[in-house]
């Protein structure tokens, strides 16, 4: 499989950030949920809690720098018609994903900036840390937090849209959408099995 994109399929750098990214998005948002809800068979300590913090926080930065990379690739290479869309479909399509994108940049953002008014660094496992660069800021605390919590939600509920879309095309369209980016899904020559 070619590494870039063609009209027609998804290269294996564009299916290969598409993957990690959004397993980052979904993992990162479990871990997070997980640490703020103790239940009777996961009990959070202080120690716990700023562990998953640092671990939530490393992966948001690492997961930010991929959606980059992601988007000076898709910047580059031609996005594939891997299904017939009518011009409404298309528009749609276009303006989801662009909130997708915007999402994906701004979610680590505010949490970065969150996290940063508050005075705390991301460790890195014990490898690095990254000190914060801003000084302290009760609001900016406030603000970011918030802002992070809501963008995250919005993320996720379009993320779940783009999930149900594609599983539409795959089973109700029965076209090559989410076949296309699959590992090692169809390269563009070939015609969905109906």
């Amino acid at each position: 499989m070619p590494a870039g994109n063609t009209d027609k399929a998804w290269g294996s750098v564009a299916k290969t950030l598409h993957w990690v990214i959004a397993a980052l998005i979904i993992f990162t948002s479990i871990f997070i949920l997980h640490v703020n809800d103790s239940t009777w068979w996961f009990k959070s300590s202080p120690m716990v809690f700023i562990t998953y913090i640092h671990w939530h926080k490393a992966l948001g930065i690492i997961a930010f720098v991929l959606i980059v990379l992601r988007i000076v690739w898709r910047r580059r290479n031609p996005v594939p018609q891997t299904a017939p869309l009518t011009v409404r479909e298309k528009l749609w399509s276009h303006r989801v994903h662009i909130a997708i994108y915007v999402l994906m940049i701004a979610v680590p953002v505010t949490g970065f900036l969150a996290s940063s008014f508050f005075g705390s660094g991301t460790k890195f496992w014990g490898l690095f840390e990254i000190p914060s660069p801003l000084p302290k800021w009760k609001f900016g605390v406030a603000v970011g937090y918030w802002a992070h919590f809501v963008l995250a939600w919005t993320l996720l509920t379009l993320v779940a849209g783009h999930i149900g879309a594609a599983l539409y095309h795959h089973f109700v369209r029965k076209d090559r959408t989410l076949i296309a980016m699959l590992p090692g899904g169809s390269s563009g020559n070939e015609e969905h099995n109906q």
